[in-house]
């Protein structure tokens, strides 16, 4: 949880110095979808070995997580999120490493991006907080619904592609509550891609505008 509010103190210092008065701009997209890749990091440690990448760090060879992002306004969202994994034999689970099995996560938060207050695009900071649930093989109860927290950032490459980095917090809801059997990390990386607001179509023909479309109207002239 340490690293989590030191990257949120992060994030918001970068968005008040690139921030400036006043700044309007149309929406940067209307709804954003990934594919990415997912770390499910349960080892049972708070915040002792957070990067032990090499015996606590869970990651398919395949991208296996989809992600939807439904735009609002001023750098509010709403973000759907949804993860398969596999706890791999040998890899630190609750401090045990003779556990193994399938895991799935679905998670749906609101999340607000930065971008909205800086100058350029590019690169665009978020954080988010939301709830989750979590069904894994491995562990006893199976299945767990938790309050999560992040933030991470996005970095288009051209257009509206670009990469996603997002680290989660999951902190267990039921059945125990932040119980450190139940808490872990969950770390997404991978594409996306931003669809661009529908332009609006050229309203010239409407009503007030269809005078100018009205045929001429003649007198007769007398005796005809």
């Amino acid at each position: 949880m340490r690293i989590i509010l030191l990257t949120l103190l992060f994030i918001f210092t970068c968005s008040i110095g690139f921030s400036q008065k006043n700044f309007k701009k149309k929406k940067p997209y209307a709804w954003m979808i990934g594919i990415q890749w997912n770390i499910m990091d349960d080892d049972g440690y708070r915040t002792e070995h957070i990067i032990n990448y090499k015996d606590s760090w869970n990651l398919p060879v395949f991208p296996s997580s989809i992600n939807l992002d439904i735009y609002l306004k001023k750098g509010m969202s709403l973000d759907f999120l949804a993860s398969y994994n596999e706890y791999q034999l040998g890899k630190v689970i609750n401090q045990d490493t003779t556990l193994h099995g399938k895991a799935f996560a679905l998670d749906a938060s609101f999340k607000y991006s930065f971008g909205f207050l800086m100058r350029q695009q590019i690169f665009d900071p978020f954080v988010y907080l939301g709830v989750g649930y979590t069904g894994r093989e491995a562990l006893w109860p199976q299945n767990m619904l938790s309050g999560n927290v992040g933030a991470g950032f996005n970095i288009m490459i051209v257009g509206g592609l670009g990469v996603q980095w997002r680290t989660t917090g999951k902190i267990g809801l039921l059945p125990e509550v932040f119980d450190v059997e139940y808490d872990y990390l969950h770390h997404h990386f991978g594409l996306i891609y931003k669809f661009p607001e529908p332009k609006k179509k050229n309203n010239f023909g409407k009503k007030k505008h269809q005078h100018l479309f009205k045929k001429p109207r003649y007198r007769r002239t007398k005796g005809m």
